[in-house]
């Protein structure tokens, strides 16, 4: 008796199908379909939306919270170029926080129901449909959720009158990375850095997806030797 292997439908939620692939999942999530129009995840409407995200919302909620962090750190007797410097820290960490996440976390490999489930909720749903543009962006809910640990984090290392601009800080590099990402799929950039950006990477996405983690800058890619080969090859 043949067993017959399973298949995603994708006139379905695809949520809890994509765990049914086990083993395969890994193949099937890196296979990806070029459409603006993205699936549905949930059969539930509130699950749905929650799913979906506006680019514009993400810069619309956070910077006025930015803002806010700043004029705490300064109202607690920090100055102006303080802050700043504070800020540019908090921006310069958020860029390696950006690529351990996508190296180590976003590009895990899964392969039982849950894992696989988990794994395309968080970023499988984005390589397997690259140009949902309801889908680039982190959801506000979730990022609100993982603001307190990071808040703590920065809060053990800090004094509590530096701990608003520094993570401050960070969250505002979190605002450009999510607006660049969202850029650099639907922009059209005639001009570097944007249009090198661009093209490096659409080729994590289409080419070479186990190299090539840096949004926002090649930076850590350098360092950590996980620059694409076409870019290595014009280095050398």
């Amino acid at each position: 008796m043949v067993v017959q292997e399973f298949t995603v439908d994708l006139n379905k939620p695809l949520v809890f199908q994509v765990g049914h692939l086990e083993e395969r999942y890994q193949e099937w999530v890196h296979q990806p379909i070029v459409s603006k129009e993205g699936p549905r995840f949930f059969g539930n409407d509130v699950l749905e939306f929650l799913t979906r995200t506006k680019w514009w919302a993400v810069p619309t909620i956070w910077l006025p919270v930015v803002c806010y962090l700043f004029a705490k750190s300064i109202l607690m007797g920090h100055t102006i170029q303080e802050v700043v410097l504070m800020a540019l820290f908090g921006i310069f960490i958020w860029t390696l926080i950006e690529y351990t996440l996508h190296r180590f976390l976003f590009h895990i490999e899964t392969k039982t129901y849950w894992t696989n489930t988990a794994h395309y909720l968080l970023h499988g749903c984005h390589h397997k449909h690259p140009m949902d543009s309801l889908r680039l962006v982190f959801p506000p809910t979730a990022t609100a959720i993982l603001c307190f640990p990071f808040w703590n984090l920065v809060a053990f290392f800090a004094t509590p009158s530096s701990t608003p601009a520094l993570f401050g800080g960070g969250l505002l590099g979190y605002v450009m990375y999510d607006c660049t990402h969202y850029y650099l799929h639907h922009g059209q950039p005639s001009k570097d850095p944007a249009k090198h950006l661009k093209r490096y990477h659409l080729n994590h996405h289409f080419r070479i997806q186990d190299k090539g983690f840096g949004i926002t800058s090649t930076l850590w890619d350098t360092v950590f030797g996980t620059l694409p080969p076409s870019t290595t090859g014009k280095k050398n």
